[in-house]
């Protein structure tokens, strides 16, 4: 737990650092610490997008990469961190950004800015403490969750469905790895198209079957029963083939392994030892309103529909704190911890998207939009969260990456 918390004196001089032009963190929110904004303790960083390889669908990260592996000269950034902040500032303003945003370059360099509002009618700004849909990221949370009871012996990740799904017709045919590496061949519940930067709705099927005063076990019943039901795509199993419905059906297997719901086993076993306080799957913890919510798209912040696979609710802040943990050993051990974080063969771990060294999840839940990206040596970081649909938290990255290759190591 030690490696939690940030200790004050480091927080107060990673604000004053990034104070000049920075509005991120208003007073009344300024107690609440920032894990991964220490240079000391931050969990692994990386700051490119995936490659897109032939055998890999379109995807939430699915943009073009460059190469991983980029190393900074950290002596060049500490000779111009006044001109680099000023031009990641500037960045920010030409795209019209609105959100939070937090980067790390080396053991030298933090920066924290926040634009626009958390609740624009009331002018309460945005702040890394502000919270909102982090859409895939919810399946890294997931991941850890399924990794830290397999430590525990209570799973295997060789488990086939049938033992926790009685009904499911494929239900000796795919395993609890096969979900984790979406090779599955489930057909989603949800729509991503191709085209980067489209919105994710909810599948036709089920549209009209998924209500917005509906119970919340009314909902996930109707998915579960679509999910569990669907003829496996032959031609992808064994294949990449990005389904959220895997990580659906794995807060089902998290809640039967555990003896109690997906969402209290998260909160108690993750979020809570590690000072995740703004981080949960209840409406109530969004404290980032959008700017607008578009009526294709706002199925998917229903009782139950996002789940396990794209239904928890965090903060910049709090995504930092779960680095730490995560890359310090707090919550898998370090076995788990690499297999989650290497490249299975497709571009993906548990979770999460690989390049080289680089780490990342993208998504989009109707106007909430997500860019983390991370490297496990705890030298880059990217967090960027949006609640207006026009700001693009990808582009950001990009934009900042191409930026900061005046000081790449060659």
């Amino acid at each position: 737990m030690k490696h939690a918390v940030i200790s004050l004196t480091a927080l107060i001089l990673c604000v004053l650092f990034v104070t000049a032009g920075c509005t991120a963190a208003p007073k009344q929110e300024s107690s609440a610490p920032v894990s991964a904004a220490s240079s000391v303790t931050q969990p692994a960083p990386a700051t490119v997008d995936e490659p897109v390889a032939e055998t890999v669908p379109a995807s939430p990260d699915s943009a073009i990469a460059d190469e991983g592996n980029i190393t900074y000269n950290e002596l060049e950034i500490k000779k111009n961190l006044s001109e680099i902040e000023s031009k990641l500032d500037r960045l920010i303003d030409d795209q019209h950004f609105m959100g939070s945003v937090y980067t790390k370059v080396g053991n030298d360099f933090d920066y924290i800015k926040a634009k626009g509002f958390a609740n624009q009618g009331a002018h309460v700004e945005n702040s890394i403490y502000r919270s909102g849909y982090v859409g895939s990221l919810t399946k890294l949370f997931t991941a850890t969750a399924v990794m830290k009871l397999a430590e525990e012996k209570v799973l295997s990740l060789d488990d086939t469905l049938d033992r926790y799904f009685s009904s499911c017709i494929y239900g000796k045919d795919v395993t609890i790895r096969q979900l984790l590496t979406m090779t599955s061949g489930i057909p989603n519940y949800l729509t991503r198209e191709p085209v980067r930067g489209s919105a994710v709705t909810l599948n036709s099927d089920l549209r009209d079957k998924i209500s917005a005063d509906g119970a919340d076990e009314n909902n996930k019943s109707t998915i579960l029963s679509w999910i569990l039901s669907r003829q496996l795509q032959k031609d992808k199993v064994g294949r990449f083939d990005f389904s959220d419905s895997n990580y659906y059906l794995l807060g089902e297997i998290i809640g039967a392994a555990a003896d109690e719901p997906y969402e209290t086993y998260l909160t108690e076993e993750i979020f809570k030892p590690i000072y995740m306080n703004k981080t949960g799957f209840d409406p109530e913890y969004v404290t980032a309103r959008p700017y607008e919510s578009r009526q294709e798209t706002a199925a998917l912040l229903y009782e139950a529909v996002g789940y396990s696979s794209v239904g928890a609710v965090s903060c910049v802040s709090d995504i930092l704190r779960f680095l730490d943990a995560l890359v310090g050993g707090q919550l898998v051990g370090s076995e788990s911890l690499t297999e989650m974080l290497s490249d299975g063969g497709f571009g993906y771990g548990f979770g999460v998207f690989v390049s080289g060294d680089r780490i990342s999840v993208a998504d989009e839940i109707d106007a909430y939009k997500l860019k983390l990206s991370f490297t496990a040596d705890k030298k880059q970081i990217f967090a960027a969260m949006s609640n207006y649909s026009e700001s693009d938290p990808a582009q950001l990255h990009r934009s900042f990456r191409d930026y900061l290759v005046k000081y790449r190591n060659h």
